[in-house]
């Protein structure tokens, strides 16, 4: 049985944690986390949240500035939020001074997709789903990473959180992958994995091929630095973690804590937070940890209605 509860927070390292906090809160309509913050896993940092995860803005090294990074280049690449009202959170995007690769594409599953890039042009992923309910505030479907190599990453995650993994097909030879990613005659294998409050999504780029070599994960650098797992012991978190093929510090004794890293070289963060003075920062106390579970559900009403 798998010690991951769910996605706690992905971390963002900004050039301007304040314009970043704002453009979150405006753009994403993501609130203040006071919570996670009293934590003081981070100096210096924001914390806000959607209804089932969290979002860490750090700030980047001294003298770093932003870099409009392709998708394709591996390591962690974006954030998804899904809503029923896409119109109404590209607008939001739009008057925080966000630019998109484009307007949003139906590739044919019912959704629409379309990147867009805050200021620093870091990737959300806005993504419309089917409008199984009027409120258009949007959660966090998933957090997406790049690998040279699917399969060892997915069969990485899969002994980490368990279940099965989602695959799709090999994709290619569609213009509306090209806009949507920003890159030329894009083929792409992808994997979805369930943690139970939001989803890992994992993703190979064949051409332009995503290969090892990334700025990414260069200590300090702007952009995606880390994703964070809550799970219930930490000790056995960290065993697991290393079993299937991860890299972990061993916990210092009464920690909460641990850094880690998946077989790319990903950073990850191993939270234990079951401790009673450490549960106000749990996703579980979050306003609603399994929404996409109730959008799942509501959506397959939807959809054998008559």
């Amino acid at each position: 049985m798998s010690a991951v509860l769910g996605l706690h927070h992905v971390a963002i390292a900004a050039c301007n944690v304040d314009a970043a906090l704002r453009f979150y809160n405006d753009a994403a309509s993501l609130r203040v986390w006071p919570a996670a913050a009293a934590l003081g896993l981070q100096p210096d940092a924001a914390w806000l949240c959607s209804d089932n995860m969290g979002l860490c803005i750090v700030p980047a090294a001294p003298g770093q500035a932003p870099q409009r990074r392709p998708v394709c280049e591996a390591g962690i690449t974006h954030l998804c939020l899904q809503t029923p009202d896409i119109d109404a959170v590209q607008r939001r995007f739009a008057k925080a001074h966000a630019s998109f690769h484009g307007a949003p594409i139906d590739l044919g599953t019912g959704y629409l997709y379309c990147y867009a890039r805050d200021p620093e042009f870091n990737v959300s992923e806005i993504e419309c789903v089917p409008p199984v309910w009027a409120e258009p505030q949007p959660w966090v479907a998933h957090v997406n990473i790049a690998s040279p190599d699917l399969e060892r990453l997915v069969a990485f995650y899969t002994a980490l959180v368990g279940g099965t993994a989602v695959r799709s097909p090999r994709l290619r030879n569609d213009a509306r992958l090209d806009a949507i990613a920003d890159l030329p005659d894009v083929q792409l294998r992808m994997a979805w994995l369930q943690t139970g409050n939001a989803q890992i999504e994992l993703m190979q780029y064949l051409h332009p091929a995503t290969t090892s070599t990334t700025g990414r994960r260069q200590p300090g650098v702007p952009g995606y630095a880390w994703l964070a797992l809550e799970v219930v012991d930490l000790e056995a978190a960290v065993a697991q973690l290393r079993a299937a093929g991860g890299q972990a510090r061993t916990p210092l004794p009464g920690a909460f804590s641990c850094h880690a890293s998946d077989p790319d070289g990903n950073s990850l963060r191993l939270l234990d937070l079951q401790a009673p003075a450490l549960r106000r920062a749990s996703i579980q106390a979050l306003r609603e940890p399994r929404i996409t579970q109730r959008f799942a559900t509501a959506r397959d009403a939807l959809l054998k209605a008559p």
